[in-house]
C-alpha cells in the first residue's frame, strides 16, 4: 500500500490555535473519563440538569479539580524519584498548573486552559522555512518522520494513544508527545482515505467536528 505523506509547510497558528486547544480539552477529558467513570457518570447528570452558562462552569469548575488530582497523582512520586520519574515529574506540573488556570477561569469566565499550552505547541511552526524539508509519512508499521538530512525517526502504532481531528488538522499522543499535522499537507492522498486508514491503526479516534 502506498503511504500517506504529509509535507510541511508553515502553519497558520493564528487560525489551528482554537482547534489545537479543543484537541487537547478533549484529550484530557478522555483520560479522565477513562480513569474516574463515576466522577463522570455525576457530573454528566450535572450538566443534564444544568442550563447555559451555570452548565459551563460546573464543566469548568470540574475539569479543574480533575487536572489537579491526577498532576498531584504523578507530581509526587516524581518529586520522590526525580531522576527515574522525570516525565511523569513534568506531566504533573503541567497538569497542575492546568487545573488552577482552569479554576481561575471558571470564576472569571476568560479563555479556555489550553490554549497557552496549544500555543506551545505551535509555537515557532509558523516560520518553517521553504529550504527546510520536513516530511511525515504513515505506513502500514507506523509513522515516520523525516527532517532535512537528519536520522528518520520511526514510530510504532503500538505507541498511539489517540488521533483527534478538527477542521484544518490531525492531533497525535504518542509515547509521551503530540504531533500535529495539516490536512492541507497531505499530499495527493485524500483526507477522507487517511482518516479511514488511520482510524484503524489508532483504535482511539476522535473528532472535534
Amino acid at each position: 500500500m502506498e503511504n500517506f505523506n504529509f509535507q510541511i509547510t508553515p502553519y497558520d497558528t493564528e487560525n489551528l490555535l482554537q482547534q489545537v486547544s479543543d484537541a487537547l480539552e478533549m484529550r484530557t477529558e478522555s483520560i479522565s473519563r477513562e480513569r474516574y467513570p463515576g466522577l463522570w457518570e455525576t457530573i454528566d447528570k450535572l450538566n443534564t440538569m444544568s442550563k447555559g452558562k451555570q452548565r459551563s462552569r460546573v464543566r469548568t469548575k470540574v475539569m479543574g479539580i480533575i487536572c489537579l488530582v491526577l498532576g498531584v497523582f504523578l507530581f509526587v512520586p516524581g518529586l520522590i524519584k526525580p531522576q527515574e520519574l522525570f516525565v511523569p515529574l513534568l506531566a504533573g506540573a503541567f497538569a497542575i498548573i492546568i487545573g488552577i488556570v482552569y479554576l481561575y477561569n471558571g470564576r472569571k469566565s476568560k479563555k479556555n486552559a489550553f490554549d497557552k499550552s496549544a500555543k506551545l505547541l505551535l509555537m515557532g511552526k509558523d516560520n518553517i522555512s521553504a529550504k527546510q524539508s520536513i516530511v511525515v509519512s504513515f505506513s502500514e508499521s507506523g509513522m515516520e518522520i523525516q527532517a532535512d538530512d537528519k536520522e528518520p525517526q520511526f514510530i510504532p502504532y503500538s505507541d498511539f494513544e489517540s488521533t483527534i481531528e478538527t477542521m484544518d488538522l490531525f492531533l497525535f499522543t504518542h509515547d509521551t508527545r503530540i504531533t500535529v499535522l495539516q490536512k492541507k499537507d497531505l499530499a495527493v492522498q485524500s483526507v477522507d482515505g487517511f482518516r479511514n486508514f488511520i482510524s484503524r491503526k489508532v483504535l482511539q479516534y476522535q473528532s472535534t467536528m
